[in-house]
C-alpha cells in the first residue's frame, strides 16, 4: 500500500494529485465559472451538468479531505427586481465514503490531472447547456466542459458513485 503522505486525501491512502499537467483548461479558483449556491471543496471533485443559469442543474461534488460526496439540483430561481438572475438548491443530499471509494476517485482524478483533456478551450457562457468537470487541490483548478461530458468515463464513475446519495 503507497505511504500516506502530506497530499494524501483523508480517508484515503493514495496522494491526491501529485503529477500535473500542465493544460489550457487549469486555472485558480477564481478563474473558475463555477457558480454552485453552496461549498466547494478545497480539494475534490465536481460533475455538473447544466450551469447556474440553466433552469435546472445536476450537481455531484466530492469533498476529499470531508470524505463525503455531494449531490445537488439546483432550478432557476425567479427573476428578482434587481434582475440578477440567481440559482437555489431545490434537493441536496450526502453521504459518506468509504476508503476504496475515496481511493477509486482520488485514483481517477490523477488520471486526469496528469493527462491532457480534449474539450472546449473556449469558457462557456452563463446560458450555455454543458456538463463541467471539475478537480480541485487548493487554489489550484482543472475545469474541463462542452455540451457533452468531457472525460466521460471519469464523469460515470462519479455519477455511479452518486446514485447512493439520494
Amino acid at each position: 500500500m503507497p505511504p500516506i503522505g502530506p497530499a494524501a486525501a483523508e480517508g484515503s491512502r493514495l496522494a491526491y494529485a501529485p503529477d500535473k499537467r500542465a493544460s489550457p483548461f487549469r486555472t485558480d479558483r477564481a478563474g473558475a465559472p463555477l457558480a454552485f449556491p453552496g461549498g466547494l471543496p478545497a480539494r475534490g471533485v465536481l460533475v455538473a451538468t447544466g450551469n447556474r443559469l440553466s433552469p435546472q442543474a445536476n450537481w455531484i461534488i466530492v469533498d476529499l479531505d470531508a470524505g463525503t460526496l455531494r449531490r445537488a439540483t439546483t432550478r432557476l430561481a425567479a427573476t428578482p427586481p434587481s434582475g440578477e438572475r440567481a440559482s437555489v438548491i431545490e434537493h441536496d443530499a450526502s453521504r459518506d465514503l468509504t476508503a476504496d471509494e475515496t481511493d477509486a476517485v482520488v485514483r481517477a482524478a490523477n488520471a486526469v490531472w496528469a493527462t491532457p483533456g480534449s474539450a472546449s478551450a473556449d469558457p462557456p457562457g452563463p446560458s450555455d447547456a454543458l456538463c463541467s468537470v471539475a478537480l480541485f487541490d487548493g487554489n489550484d483548478v482543472l475545469h474541463e466542459f462542452g455540451a457533452a461530458c468531457p472525460r466521460a468515463r471519469f464523469a460515470q464513475m462519479v455519477t455511479a458513485l452518486a446514485q447512493g446519495a439520494r
